[in-house]
């Protein structure tokens, strides 16, 4: 099944046409590090544009709390820590949402709003978050109303850009969305990382024991979800153990196309069944929907994942068969589960315009 990302385009351009003849201002919510009224922690950074640098903490564990990590995140730039010389883990009382703009109300709403067009994470290789298997990490939506609307097609933003690295996720758990916020789409998902539009890297981190909603049609990405995004989201020196999702144990990409690059992904599981006229099952380790885009994997490594249906390794479907999957370099093997498959590769999936094999161990 696929999905248009301009479902909701249209109530952005009647938001911004009654906002300039004079009509009552829409309510969003500018401080998602607590209840209205509250100040802004004392060890996060004010917020700005993607120039400003933040640290969160002041040197101790003890000091990186939830509420400084959100205040944070939410209004971009490149936001680092300060939690002490060891290793350290924040566990999340909340989502960490990044808005559209710095105070995540529209610009023809409030002049002082700027486009966020960064933000990266950076953990420094210190810093692992856990969601406690209670909620997702880390949620961005161009599309989502109290993080400020830029224009009419929040469908075709590419900010902000999103750029997470040497940090890990695990206990992420989307099977719900955040209260009050929309789906990113298709049935949502993405346990640690969950994005509608803008644009995703991810570098060197870890995604370890993420979910989703276990049984849905389309819904996917234990780890990561991506949806309508216009450039490749890129997966970079990255690995995904044991996270699990209807469908895309680990990744899932819908109308957005997709690069891994140098990343291992073992253990991973799409816990749904009956394919996509049933309740999922596809796509042990990356699960990709759409149409044009192209998913490339390049010097990876995929094993040991599981699929009941189709997939257990890749899963890709290119609905008008548009699209094409790369796979170079990399080794595809020991993925079990598939109840059907492309051609004598059991751990493939395969439907689009070409399936592009070079140097590579597929099984």
């Amino acid at each position: 099944m696929t999905f248009d990302p301009r479902a909701s385009a249209h109530r952005v351009r009647r938001a911004r046409a009654a906002a300039l003849v004079g009509a009552p201002a829409l309510v969003v919510a500018t401080a998602l590090v607590g209840a209205a009224g509250l100040a802004a922690p004392a060890s996060a950074a004010t917020p700005g544009t993607s120039g400003v640098v933040k640290v969160v903490g002041t040197g101790t564990p003890a000091s990186c709390t939830p509420a400084a990590l959100a205040y944070a995140v939410k209004s971009g730039g490149t936001v680092r820590f300060d939690c002490g010389p060891k290793n350290v883990t924040i566990a999340l009382d909340r989502t960490l949402f990044v808005c559209n703009t710095t105070t995540c109300r529209h610009p023809w709403q409030d002049p002082k709003a700027k486009v966020v067009q960064q933000l990266v994470l950076d953990g420094g290789g210190k810093v692992t978050l856990s969601g406690q298997g209670a909620r997702g990490i880390l949620y961005a939506n161009t599309c989502e109303e109290s993080f400020g609307w830029i224009d009419s097609r929040c469908d075709t933003q590419t900010t902000p850009y999103v750029l997470v690295k040497d940090i890990t996720f695990t206990r992420g758990d989307a099977s719900r969305t955040p209260a009050g916020k929309a789906s990113v789409g298709g049935g949502g998902g993405g346990g640690a990382i969950a994005m509608r539009g803008g644009r995703l890297t991810v570098q060197r981190a870890t995604f370890r024991e993420n979910r989703c909603v276990q049984q849905h049609p389309d819904a996917g990405g234990g780890a990561i979800r991506v949806v309508g995004q216009k450039e490749s989201a890129r997966v970079l020196e990255s690995t995904f153990t044991d996270n699990a999702c209807a469908n895309g144990g680990a990744v899932s990409s819908l109308q957005a196309p997709l690069l891994i690059r140098d990343s291992t992904f073992t253990g991973n599981t799409a816990t749904g069944s009956g394919a996509s006229s049933g309740q999922g099952g596809n796509g042990g380790a990356v699960y990709f929907d759409g149409t044009r885009q192209s998913v490339t994997i390049e010097r990876s490594t995929i094993q040991r994942n599981v699929a009941p249906e189709g997939g257990p390794g890749v899963f890709y479907v290119s609905n008008d068969r548009t699209g094409t999957l790369t796979i170079t370099d990399s080794t595809v093997t020991k993925n079990t589960g598939a109840r059907f498959w492309t051609h004598k590769f059991r751990s493939i999936f395969y439907l689009g315009k070409a399936f592009v094999r070079s140097g590579s161990t597929i099984d």
